[in-house]
C-alpha cells in the first residue's frame, strides 16, 4: 500500500499547501495547474526504496509512506533534493519541515479551518480501511474471478469485506461529510452483502471459495432441473450485488475527490468490471454508476442490518 489518504491528509494540511523550501503555494489537482498554481509533490525524506535518495535505513516501506517521513514541495525543489541528498540530508530536511509547519502556524493560521482539517483527517482513516480491505487498487481483476461462468473469492478477501463493513458501522462521522458517509454505508453493504451471498454457497479449497453446485454434487439428481434453477437464481443474486458493489464504489471514489483528495484515484479512473468468458468465448468491460435519483435512495434503501 502507498501513502494513506489519512497521512496525505496531514501533509498538505500541516504544510498549508505550500512548498515547505520556497513557500510556493500548490495544488492536488493536475487540472487546476495554471500560472497561479504548481502541482505539489510528496517528498520522502527517507527514500521510498533502498537505491533511492536517503534510501539506506532500517524503516520499513509502510514507515517510509507515512506522515512523519514526507515533506510537500514542488516539483524544482523535489528534483533538488533527490540530486543533491548529501546537501539535502535526513536532519536537515526534518528540519526544514519543523521549520515550515511553525511558519504556517504563525503566518496562515487565519486561513486554515484546522477543525476542517482534523475531521478529514479522522474520515482519511476509513478511506485508507476502504483502499486496502475493498481492494480498490485491483479492482476489476478481482471482481472478474467472482464475476467469471465459474466464481471465485479468495476466502481472506471474505474476511476483509467483512472487517470493513465493521469499521464502517463503528465510524464516527461529521455532518459536513454525509453525502460520503452516504456512498461509504452503501459500498460496505453492498460487497459485505456480495461476499456473504457468496459464502454461503460455496466450498473452500486452499485459500479459494468456489461455487458449490449442489445440483449435480451427488451423482445422478431426481430433482436436477429443480436445483439448477435454484443454483442460477443463487449465481444471478452474487453478480448483481457485486455490480452493484461497483457502482458504490465508483460514488465513494466522487465523493472521496469532492471532499477529501481531488487525486483519488484520478490516474486509474473509474472502477470497471469485465466479464466472460461468454458462449463465443468474448469479455465484457462495463462502467457501472449510479444515477442520482438512486443515490438520493441509499443507504436507506439497503439492510442496514447486514
Amino acid at each position: 500500500m502507498g501513502i494513506g489518504h489519512k497521512d496525505i491528509k496531514l501533509l498538505w494540511g500541516r504544510s498549508g499547501n505550500r512548498c515547505a523550501i520556497c513557500k510556493t503555494e500548490l495544488t492536488q489537482d493536475k487540472k487546476a495547474v495554471s500560472s497561479s498554481f504548481t502541482l505539489g509533490e510528496q517528498a520522502h525524506i527517507i527514500g521510498e526504496k533502498e537505491d533511492a535518495a536517503r534510501g539506506k535505513s532500517q524503516l520499513s516501506l509502510n514507515e517510509r509512506n507515512t506522515y512523519h517521513n514526507l515533506i510537500l514541495l514542488c516539483p524544482t525543489h523535489h528534483t533538488e533534493i533527490d540530486k543533491n541528498a548529501e546537501d539535502w540530508s535526513v536532519e536537515k530536511l526534518h528540519l526544514k519541515k519543523s521549520e515550515h509547519e511553525l511558519w504556517v502556524t504563525e503566518k496562515l493560521s487565519e486561513t486554515i479551518d484546522h477543525v476542517l482539517l482534523a475531521k478529514q483527517t479522522a474520515i482519511s482513516s476509513v478511506i485508507d480501511s476502504a483502499v486496502e480491505l475493498c481492494e480498490l487498487n485491483s479492482w476489476k481483476n478481482w471482481t472478474s474471478y467472482a464475476l467469471a461462468p465459474n466464481p471465485v473469492w479468495k476466502s481472506e478477501r471474505i474476511e476483509k469485506v467483512f472487517e470493513f463493513r465493521q469499521k464502517v458501522i463503528s465510524a464516527i462521522w461529521p455532518k459536513e461529510f454525509s453525502k460520503l458517509k452516504n456512498a461509504t454505508i452503501t459500498l460496505s453493504i453492498l460487497l459485505n452483502s456480495a461476499a456473504q451471498k457468496f459464502a454461503d454457497n460455496s466450498t473452500k479449497a486452499n485459500d479459494n471459495l468456489y461455487a458449490y453446485k449442489f445440483y449435480k454434487a451427488h451423482g445422478y439428481n431426481d430433482n436436477y432441473h429443480k436445483d439448477l434453477k435454484k443454483y442460477d437464481k443463487w449465481l444471478d443474486e452474487c453478480y448483481y450485488l457485486l455490480r452493484e458493489a461497483t457502482k458504490a464504489a465508483n460514488w465513494f471514489a466522487d465523493e472521496v475527490r469532492e471532499y477529501i483528495n481531488p487525486m483519488f484515484f484520478a490516474e486509474k479512473g473509474k472502477y470497471l468490471i469485465e466479464e466472460g468468458p461468454f458462449m463465443d468465448m468474448s469479455f465484457r468491460t462495463t462502467l457501472l454508476e449510479f444515477s442520482e435519483e438512486e443515490k438520493s435512495t441509499f443507504p436507506e434503501a439497503l439492510d442496514l442490518n447486514v
